[in-house]
């Protein structure tokens, strides 16, 4: 599928992967290797790990990374969610088509 590779990263030994060291140190040879591998056509999701949820590496990666879903994006951790349940599509949709039929109705 890929003609290409990603560099392996590594952690420099007995480092503790902090926020700091995460954005500094590994996030930028990763969102590299992402645009290099994939252009811009990428989403970021990270894990729940401290150095991930840092507002640090969130302010980084949201001015780095078009297409990051943030911690407050990400979904709970339950296998039998739909999306419905843990963003606020429905509530967007029904405010969205509400604003969509007020500007039709007062155009009539």
């Amino acid at each position: 599928m890929f003609k290409s590779y990603a560099q392996l990263p590594f952690v420099d030994e007995k480092a503790k992967v902090s926020a700091s060291y995460y954005v500094t140190k590994l996030l930028p040879n990763l969102i590299k290797d992402c645009r290099h591998l994939l252009s811009d056509n990428f989403i970021f999701q990270q894990d729940g790990t401290p150095a991930h949820t840092a507002a640090l590496a969130d302010d980084w990666i949201k001015k780095k990374c078009p297409g990051f879903i943030g911690k407050n994006e990400r979904p709970p951790n339950s296998p039998d969610l739909s999306p419905l349940d843990y963003h606020d599509s429905w509530s967007t949709f029904i405010t969205e088509t509400f604003e969509l039929l007020t500007k039709k109705l007062c155009k009539v």
